[in-house]
């Protein structure tokens, strides 16, 4: 299950990043970056790598209640993507949609760090708000030309581009973004779907370094939005300072 999101989510993120020529504008915000990064608090860089020095077991443990014994860690690192994961086996089961099925999973009890990086808080804010309709329209078609090209390219089949497409296309369909105040310099919730399952990460932006923190401890998402801003918390004072 995580793979099949993950694989959509870095489709989303090359689509994102594949950008034709740059504008002024875009040179503005490069600029800007390059300067944030030398002014601050923390380089992305520090901690590539090892993410579990960021978010530690004992702050996980600490945030979810439950015993840093039974913890099993799992770092990824794919392409751009970077996580620390700590999950706990539990009871849960999830519905899930595999095609045109309904499939009941396991769902474990998991803390998670990504997308950890140094950017501004323009760029931050641009990366991150409530698409238009013409910025939608947009990215369907940017996925819709990224699977065809991957497809060309014998990368996929053309069953997988179309599954892939589909889900992007689901994913975008569902997205939303809302703040979430008194939380680093400024922070969001950033919701989706996919396979049928909502999904919310919580983005934060705190003196020119921006991470993601994702919680599944609880069938109730009110629940896991409440611990995603613990650990986001815990980070900042501990981490950060």
């Amino acid at each position: 299950m995580k793979t099949m999101i993950l694989g959509t989510a870095i489709l989303l993120v090359s689509v994102a990043c594949s950008s034709e020529n740059q504008t002024e504008a875009e040179k503005a915000l490069e600029q800007e970056l390059r300067e944030t990064v030398e002014n601050s608090i923390k380089k992305a860089e520090e901690f590539e790598g090892k993410l579990d020095e960021l978010l530690t077991l004992e702050m996980a443990s600490d945030v979810s209640g439950l015993a840093p014994s039974e913890a099993k860690k799992d770092h990824t690192n794919i392409s751009s993507f970077e996580s620390v994961a700590y999950e706990w086996t539990s009871k849960r089961m999830r519905q899930v949609d595999i095609g045109s099925t309904a499939v009941d999973v396991p769902a474990n009890n998991s803390i998670e760090l990504s997308w950890v990086k140094n950017t501004t808080l323009e760029q931050f804010k641009k990366d991150y708000h409530n698409p238009t309709p013409e910025e939608l329209k947009q990215a369907q078609q940017a996925i819709a030309a990224k699977t065809n090209d991957m497809k060309a390219k014998g990368q996929v089949s053309t069953d997988q581009a179309n599954q892939a497409q589909s889900e992007a296309n689901q994913s975008i369909s569902q997205f939303s973004v809302r703040e979430v105040p008194n939380l680093g310099d400024y922070a969001v919730f950033v919701n989706s779907g996919i396979f049928g399952v909502q999904t919310s990460e919580l983005k934060v932006f705190y003196k020119g370094l921006s991470f993601t923190i994702s919680a599944d401890l609880s069938n109730e998402q009110a629940y896991n939005d409440k611990k995603c801003i613990e650990a986001a918390r815990k980070i900042i004072s501990e981490k950060l300072q």
